[in-house]
């Protein structure tokens, strides 16, 4: 938990000292919603199957033996 915290503390501390890469960041994520819009409720449910998919996967793989 702690290293996913200090990436994402990283990365906006990259984006906040970047303003033409957070310009394009922000671009790309209203493209994207944009995107799921048009196609909603089925992106919406297909978002949120994909985050949980991920999330098993991440935690599956965290928590095994080394």
């Amino acid at each position: 938990m702690a290293r996913a915290i200090s990436l994402f503390g990283l990365t906006a501390l990259f984006l906040a000292a970047s303003p033409p890469l957070r310009k394009d960041v922000l671009g790309i994520i209203g493209k994207g919603v944009l995107a799921m819009q048009f196609y909603a409720p089925f992106s919406y449910v297909a978002g949120v199957i994909l985050v949980f998919a991920s999330m098993v996967f991440a935690f599956n793989r965290g928590s095994r033996a080394r």
